[in-house]
């Protein structure tokens, strides 16, 4: 019975000490939340379903479909937005060193334009991805956009596969109306 008592006490101290390190998304966002010129927002993972459902109802072509079903598999949204130079670079990119060291996110897209600098990070897990930030710094502002997902790496392609048709099509389009421009008049 004692041995019983101490597995479950190890058990439970190891379990408190995992969740004692907490979610650095969770942490910066409830540290800089509340400062002045700092707008942000949480939505729940049901509200944004119920919110897909009700746009998927109006949406009548097929690009934003595909991104509403998308849209569909996000279980919460977080958004935080800095316009008044609250959040520091250096707090954003030791953001960036956490989520690679205790959330195990890869980067996947890094973009540095015109004084501006995004990072996308994601956690994927077998053929889902689990998690999506993306991080942008500029000169005067900072934004964070953090996606609990179930996401399928399939279905971004799918995605991918719709708006390449789209543009096929535009171009073909384009091509006969210049076709048609060139033809002597009679």
């Amino acid at each position: 019975m004692k041995k019983l008592i101490y597995s479950l006490i190890l058990i439970f101290c190891s379990i408190t000490i995992a969740q004692a390190g907490g979610d650095p998304i969770k942490k910066f966002y409830r540290k800089y939340k509340k400062r002045d010129q700092v707008r942000n927002i949480a939505l729940p993972g049901v509200l944004t379903q119920t919110c897909v459902v009700i746009a998927n109802i109006f949406v009548r072509d097929k690009e934003t479909k595909a991104v509403l079903k998308l849209a569909r598999k996000a279980k919460g949204i977080r958004v935080l937005v800095d316009e008044g130079h609250q959040v520091p670079k250096s707090a954003g990119k030791a953001l960036i060193r956490d989520l690679r060291q205790k959330n195990n996110m890869e980067q996947l897209v890094t973009v540095r334009a015109d004084g501006n600098y995004t990072v996308i990070m994601g956690q994927i897990k077998g053929k889902k991805i689990k998690k999506i930030v993306v991080l942008n710094f500029s000169e005067d502002e900072f934004a964070m956009v953090a996606v609990k997902s179930r996401i399928k790496v399939k279905d971004i392609n799918k995605m991918i596969k719709v708006f390449q048709r789209k543009k096929r099509k535009e171009e073909r389009k384009q091509k006969k109306a210049e076709e048609k421009q060139k033809e002597p008049m009679a």
